[in-house]
């Protein structure tokens, strides 16, 4: 599985894609996703608002739930309409199945993030 140039990447194995200053898309990685197993069920609110570091929503596959860690501060947005019906979405396609679009209460700054090579370097060792 490829991991994007494109996407930021936490520790907590969530990536989120720039949208703009103010938004952006979030999902879990393709390392989250195969230790998870097939993916049944995502439980996250729209309008929430989010802190960084704190749980934001419930990923369940067939062997566990998992909390999905918030990586900024911010709402939700909406939610991807696709995963309520097929959440195994994100196990064909983690990098391109989008879970949630954020608007972020600060401009993004990609700082925060890890990048591609730092990400790789993080699940490799």
């Amino acid at each position: 599985m490829d991991y994007l140039e494109e996407l930021f990447y936490t520790k907590e194995h969530v990536w989120l894609k720039y949208i703009d200053d103010k938004k952006c898309q979030l999902g879990i990685t393709n390392f989250a996703q195969d230790l998870l197993g097939d993916i049944i069920f995502i439980d996250i609110k729209s309008n929430e608002k989010i802190f960084s570091n704190q749980p934001m929503g419930i990923i369940e596959s067939v062997k566990t739930a998992s909390d999905i860690i918030a990586p900024v501060d911010g709402q939700i947005l909406r939610i991807n309409q696709d995963l309520t019906k097929t959440p195994e979405l994100i196990n064909d396609k983690p990098h391109e199945t989008w879970i949630c679009e954020i608007l972020i209460n600060d401009i993004f700054n990609g700082d925060n993030f890890l990048r591609k090579k730092d990400y790789l370097e993080q699940i490799n060792t």
